[in-house]
Formats: structure tokens, C-alpha cells, sequence
């Protein structure tokens, strides 16, 4: 058996997580990154099994590795691996589902939080001792509002939908979710996208990334939120039509916006990049607190493990 990880350091801080379990399997070569289809293809000669988080697994990689029987993934999204060439050649995908059920939620609340009580602009302010010359005790400078008695619309109910929606009744918010099945779940109805659109002050993306949603925050959805709504992604950057967004904070159609995920990552040419009102951009961090990476590691073992032994575990094709 031969592992072969091609972008640990898209999991690994600096030696800040424990991967003793998976180098008790066996023989296993680590890559902090591997940027092409080439060079899959020429470092996993002899390779078994075959771990990835990013990293493209596509039809010519899997026809030109002969010796491969499984592919682990090391996320949750498996977009980045050919399934259908996986299956016709009869080898099993395994992802990690649920390891981001805490930390996505609380980085949502992070960036709806900062958007709410415009911390990081107050911060800003006062280092550049706007304070510090003002004549009363405080800074009043921009309008803040309260998370109790508003809307929050939760696009999205698996695991990290269900953890907004807690967080959101502790704050005393009152949730409206959509889920792709439209059934009642977890104490909440499913309520038409539209609904949400217009009648929520939040609205939370926790929904994968399909043919059918690819930009489904679109200009026209943009145009029928409330003007004092705010938007949160943490999901999959296609799922909001970049240019429009930036067009519609810029124009005040919606009063702000916390996106952790982009179209193509990391970013080159992007509107968000550039100067747009009332917007925070973290980059594709809300999944990777020390606990949630530590998990992804204990979780690929035992997809493996399982593997070894004829299993199935976590499988997706």
C-alpha cells in the first residue's frame, strides 16, 4: 500500500495537528501542494490511495494511474474529483462530512457580528486617532443594530444550517430556513427561497454548490432584499454573482455583506477585491479552526482504514 497526500499544507499549520494515525498505515509521501495534472499524475505512480483537499482528480489522472483504488477526500465538497470516471473504473471516493458543524456556524456569526456592531471600522478609527481627538466619550459614526427580534433566512439545512439556526435562537433571532427537500426539519418549515429573499435581515449560504444554484444571489435577488439586509457566504463563492454584489453594496441596494468564499481561490482579478462599501472578505477560513483540521485528519484515517478492508465509509460515488 502506498499513500500519497498532494496538498497537506492546506491542512497542516506548522506541525499544529497530529497525523501519527495515518502514518501507522503504511508508507506515505506528503506534498505541500500540487498545482497540476501533471504533476498528480507523476507523484502518484504506485499509489493506492490518494489524499486530497483541492487538488483536481480528473479522468486522465484516474486512466493513468493504474494501481490507484481510492481517492480521500479531505473535505466535505468532492467537486474537485471526476466521480463518474471513479465509477466506471470501480473505485470508491470518501469525503468528511459534518467535521465544519461548529466552526462554520460560529465564523457566520463572526462576520454577521462585525457587519452588526461595525467593530473592525471603529477599530480602524481609532488607530488612526479618530478617538483619541474626539470631543465626547464615545465615536457615533455609523449606524449599529441589534441581533434580537430580526430575521434570519438560512439557505442550506444540513449540519451547519442546523448550527446557524441555534446560534441565531440564542442571540434571539428568529429563523427562516430552505432546504432542498422543501419538508419541515428540525422544528422549522422550509419556506420558498422568495420568501426569504424578501423578508429576511440576514441571509445565511449553507448550501452546496449545484448546476441548478450557481449564482443564485444574482442582481435581481439583490433588488428585492430589504435594503437593510446583510448577506453571509461561507458556502461556495459561484453561489453569488460577484459583480452584481459589488454593484449592490456600492449602491446601497443591500447594507452589507461577510464573504468567506470566492469564484476562483485564491482570488486574482475580482470586484470584491476592490474598494466596495460595507463588505468583509476572509479567505475560505471559516472551516479551518485547529479542532475542525484535526478532525478532517482523524476522519481520512479512518475512510481508509476502512478502505483497506474492503469497506464503505463516507463513500460518495
Amino acid at each position: 500500500m502506498k499513500i500519497v497526500f498532494l496538498d497537506e499544507s492546506t491542512v497542516n499549520l506548522n506541525g499544529d495537528i497530529s497525523n501519527s494515525g495515518l502514518i501507522a498505515l503504511g508508507e506515505i509521501t506528503t506534498y505541500p501542494s500540487t498545482l497540476t495534472e501533471e504533476e498528480t499524475i507523476e507523484r502518484c505512480q504506485g499509489a493506492t490511495h490518494i489524499i486530497v483537499n483541492k487538488v483536481l482528480v480528473t479522468e486522465k489522472v484516474v486512466k493513468s494511474l493504474a494501481d490507484l483504488q481510492h481517492v480521500a477526500v479531505i473535505a466535505t465538497g468532492t467537486n474537485n474529483v471526476d466521480l463518474n470516471a471513479m465509477s466506471a473504473a470501480g473505485m470508491g471516493v470518501s469525503n468528511v462530512p459534518g467535521y465544519a458543524k461548529d466552526c462554520v456556524p460560529q465564523h457566520v456569526f463572526a462576520l454577521i457580528l462585525n457587519l452588526a456592531t461595525k467593530a473592525n471600522k471603529y477599530h480602524a478609527d481609532i488607530m488612526s486617532g479618530e478617538w483619541q481627538k474626539s470631543k465626547s466619550f464615545t465615536l457615533l459614526t455609523y449606524p449599529t443594530f441589534e441581533l434580537s427580534g430580526k430575521t434570519i433566512g438560512v439557505i442550506g439545512f444540513g449540519a451547519i444550517g442546523k448550527g446557524v439556526a441555534k446560534i441565531a435562537e440564542g442571540f434571539g433571532m428568529k429563523v427562516m430556513m430552505n432546504n432542498k427537500s422543501g419538508r419541515s426539519e428540525g422544528g422549522y418549515h422550509s419556506s420558498p427561497l422568495e420568501k426569504i429573499y424578501d423578508c429576511a435581515d440576514v441571509i445565511s449560504l449553507n448550501c452546496p454548490l449545484t448546476v441548478e444554484n450557481k449564482y443564485m444571489i444574482n442582481a435581481e435577488v439583490l433588488q428585492r432584499m430589504k435594503s437593510s439586509a446583510i448577506l453571509i457566504n461561507t458556502a461556495r463563492g459561484p453561489l453569488v454573482n460577484q459583480y452584481e454584489l459589488a454593484n449592490a453594496l456600492n449602491s446601497g441596494e443591500i447594507a452589507g455583506a461577510g464573504i468567506d468564499v470566492l469564484d476562483q481561490e485564491p482570488p486574482t482579478d475580482n470586484p470584491l477585491l476592490g474598494e466596495v462599501k460595507n463588505l468583509i472578505l476572509t479567505p475560505h477560513s471559516a472551516w479551518s479552526t485547529v479542532e475542525a483540521r484535526q478532525r478532517l485528519i482523524d476522519e481520512v484515517t479512518e475512510n481508509i482504514k476502512a478502505s483497506l478492508k474492503n469497506e464503505s465509509r463516507n463513500i460518495v460515488n
